[in-house]
């Protein structure tokens, strides 16, 4: 259970201490003095979990959507939709709300039930706004701002920028603006909301309009995208809170393909400590005892070392809890991943996704053949973050003007651009790194 302590009650309880503090001070006669109010500093802002999730679904209802549910395609789109917002209504039914986005955001105006019996759910969207044109600075602009805690905006979109002014400008001209957009209109919001995006296939039977204009017939597979927007708590909960696991079972929706992650939460530190009586361990180490009467249930700090009798080198056990690291488990598990630094020569033999009654999630071995021994040193590892993803860069191009081109099955417009926009509201300082965990080792 999480507790959110907001700043105005925090000083406004602290203002009254002090006067309690002044009014009622130790007593020593009238000429005393206070000359100042030690005021201890509130606890770490937490944020209460949310006991349910609702999902807002954003639609996008334009020229180069409709196909994906057009007659006599295959229905993979459908079907993602109604799988996705079906465990939302399993939570509640009746709380998911409905909305269409193109120019601006409207109401749907019908139920969950009338979206699940329609045959095309596009039909639903005529007369809702301006399907020629898509907004997204506008469209991400009002999800977010709307996010209360609790609730998930899910948005089904190609995300090809399209507005009044496209058709007449440069590809380059049109990707350099929609990174500047989606960096402005997310800067607002990085501190407090997170985002995924999913990457689906699904059928699409009908016309293509690319960037440049003149729409073109098509049949085939095509990528679609679905953006979920929260408030970090409640994404923290959809993906991370065991009760709604059948939530975030995305691997499972047809035509899934991959995901990745934007947060601006560089500072999660992640839980960590050294498994003291671990099988694998090489050698001989100890809690230190300064740490050991400070919290003796985590290890950061050893002492008394001594290499391994056999092989003469040392390995330790590392506990690490990347739950609130939304990455691909490949990704996670590759020592490849991490930076280690250490001037005695340690390296990442191994990592194992193995849940401990610790609290960590994977298992990190790290080993060096010639402990140095004497003195205090460190070892220091990173988990490295990259933009963009291979994912991302294979799915980009710019140009989608042939629909008879080999990779168009595989590509949008302008995809690095529009999440490149992103990556850079989350990550102005182009952090390289995601987290620095150390350990100190002192004979």
């Amino acid at each position: 259970m999480y507790i959110f302590w907001s700043r105005t009650y925090y000083y406004a309880l602290a203002t009254i201490l002090c006067l309690l503090l002044i009014q009622c001070g130790p007593g020593k006669g009238p000429d005393q003095h206070i000359d100042s109010v030690e005021v201890v500093p509130p606890p770490k802002e937490i944020i209460l979990s949310p006991k349910n999730l609702k999902a807002k679904l954003y639609l996008e209802a334009s020229g180069s959507m409709f196909p994906y549910d057009a007659a006599g395609s295959t229905g993979e789109f459908d079907e993602a939709l109604q799988k996705l917002l079906t465990e939302f209504e399993t939570q509640k039914s009746g709380s998911t709300e409905l909305f269409v986005v193109n120019d601006n955001v409207y109401p749907m105006g019908v139920s969950f039930q009338q979206l699940v019996e329609q045959p095309n759910i596009f039909t639903l969207t005529k007369g809702k706004g301006d399907s020629k044109h898509t907004d997204f600075s506008l469209i991400f602009k009002t999800i977010l701002s709307d996010l209360k805690e609790g609730e998930v905006g899910v948005l089904f979109s190609d995300l090809i920028y399209s507005t009044e002014s496209t058709t007449a400008q440069s590809a380059t001209k049109i990707l350099a603006d929609v990174e500047t957009l989606m960096q402005t209109t997310f800067a607002p919001q990085t501190k407090g909301k997170s985002l995924l995006l999913l990457k689906l296939n699904g059928q699409f039977k009908g016309t293509y309009y690319p960037h440049n204009g003149g729409g073109k017939p098509y049949s085939g597979s095509r990528p679609y995208y679905i953006a979920l927007m929260a408030t970090n708590a409640t994404m923290k909960a959809l993906l991370a809170d065991p009760k709604f696991e059948s939530l975030s079972r995305f691997s499972e929706l047809p035509g899934f393909d991959s995901f990745h992650y934007f947060t601006s939460a560089t500072d999660n530190l992640p839980f960590y400590t050294v498994l003291l009586k671990d099988a694998e361990q090489a050698g001989q180490f100890e809690q230190s005892r300064q740490e050991r009467k400070e919290r003796s249930n985590i290890v950061h700090t050893l002492e008394n070392i001594k290499a391994d009798r056999k092989t003469r080198g040392l390995t330790i056990a590392l506990g690490v809890d990347l739950g609130g690291f939304y990455l691909p488990e490949s990704y996670k598990a590759d020592p490849k991943s991490y930076e280690i630094e250490s001037d005695e020569g340690f390296k990442i033999q191994k990592i194992v996704a193995e849940k401990g009654p610790e609290g960590y999630t994977h298992k990190f071995l790290l080993t060096t053949p010639e402990p140095q021994g004497g003195g205090k040193r460190e070892i220091n590892i990173r988990l490295k973050r990259k933009f963009p993803p291979r994912w991302i860069t294979q799915t980009h191009t710019q140009d989608d003007s042939n629909p008879n081109a080999d990779a168009f099955a595989e590509t949008t417009f302008g995809l690095l651009n529009f999440t490149r926009g992103i990556e850079k509201a989350y990550n102005p300082q182009n952090a390289d790194t995601y987290f620095t965990i150390s350990l100190t080792l002192n004979n």
